[in-house]
């Protein structure tokens, strides 16, 4: 296993990225005011879930570096696993500076596996910051484990899960059960905020959350000690190589939990594209997005008061903990992120594709 040192390096590599992804504000930038303007940011999620939080953490913060201090306003457009509220976003959004949709690891999952659905094209969008977020796993205490140690112990249990849907962010969960040889039964059409509520309530034993709903709610129930941690999926460090979650340290990366599991380290093709799915879920996890076609001052302006954002002692004295401890992507750095999240190798895509079929009856085109 890489040391956590590998990611702090990575870290540093993605700051720099950053950087260097950004323009410089030219003269045509610097003539953009928002001044008076009100700025919708559409969310496609529904309140309380990780892009939720994540969307009201920075928004002040834009709004205090945006030329012209705007109003922006949050606006949620739950449904369909992000697709309902970004074909929204592609039929009203102008290329104005004006609206700005934030995208969710459901988002690019939907994107890849039901495009036909969408009406938006990702790869087209101006990308304003990816942050990368990991995931926590954790169950139930009724299910008589302590930690990761005890993973064996839920094999044969009855183990239930609730989701948006088998083709979006949840395949960081399905993939993962299935490595480890786990059965659950799912609940599909659930957005994360009440499949938490719905975890508290008993309704179901096993859960995940992104680092910002974890640190904000399950932690609560952690401590509450009606919830136990198992483990973090892990992150890629520069090589590629799956290592511990850096906001997680202590706890153990799914590499890790599968040898407990197994014995062996995970290799092959199912966990070729498991780290696939870890791309989509974790690395392009969260972003934020402008129309194609908005004009490059535009777009400017909003990749420089990103980085004032990111800057900001404010920001790093408290709402920072919603990126804390990944790499920040701005503008342009963004892309091949992107780019690599959306596009599978014909082996991975056939795994996926029969794993999707064979356990939840989707068929992929």
């Amino acid at each position: 296993m890489e040391s956590n040192s590998l990611l702090r390096r990575a870290a540093c590599v993605g700051i720099v990225a950053g950087l260097a992804g950004l323009p410089s504000l030219d003269a045509a930038a610097q003539k953009v005011d928002f001044a008076g303007k009100r700025i919708e940011m559409l969310v496609p999620f529904p309140p309380g879930g990780g892009s939720d939080v994540y969307s009201r953490a920075l928004g002040p913060f834009l709004e205090k570096h945006l030329p012209g201090n705007p109003t922006i306003i949050i606006r949620n457009v739950p449904g369909g696993g992000s697709i309902t509220g970004a074909n929204q976003y592609h039929a009203r959004a102008k290329p104005d500076g004006l609206h700005v949709l934030v995208c969710s690891s459901s988002t690019v999952m939907n994107f890849v596996f039901q495009r036909s659905k969408f009406e938006l094209d990702l790869g087209k969008m101006q990308p304003l910051l990816l942050s990368p977020q990991g995931s926590v796993i954790y169950v139930s205490p009724a299910l008589g484990v302590k930690g990761a140690q005890d993973i064996a112990k839920l094999k044969g249990q009855a183990l239930t899960f609730g989701g948006g849907g088998p083709t979006g962010a949840e395949m960081r969960m399905t993939t993962t059960l299935d490595l480890l040889g786990l059965n659950a039964k799912y609940v599909w059409g659930i957005a994360r905020g009440p499949v938490r509520l719905a975890f508290e309530r008993g309704e179901f034993n096993i859960n995940y959350d992104t680092t910002p709903g974890y640190l904000k709610n399950a932690m609560q129930l952690v401590k509450a000690g009606k919830a136990v941690p198992l483990f973090a999926l892990g992150v890629l460090d520069e090589k590629g190589n799956l290592v511990r979650d850096p906001n997680f340290p202590d706890l153990p990366s799914f590499a890790e939990v599968y040898e407990i599991m197994h014995g062996k380290q995970p290799s092959g093709p199912a966990f070729e594209a498991w780290k696939a799915i870890l791309q989509m879920g974790v690395m392009a996890n969260k972003s934020i997005l402008l129309p194609a076609g908005t004009p490059q001052p535009i777009v400017e302006a909003w990749r420089t008061a990103v980085q004032k954002t990111l800057d900001d002692p404010e920001f790093e004295a408290g709402a920072s903990k919603v990126i804390e401890g990944y790499p920040q992507f701005i503008g342009e750095s963004a892309r091949p992120i992107m780019n690599s999240a959306t596009t599978l190798s014909p082996e991975v895509w056939e795994w996926i594709k029969t794993f999707l079929k064979t356990k939840h009856d989707v068929t992929l085109q």
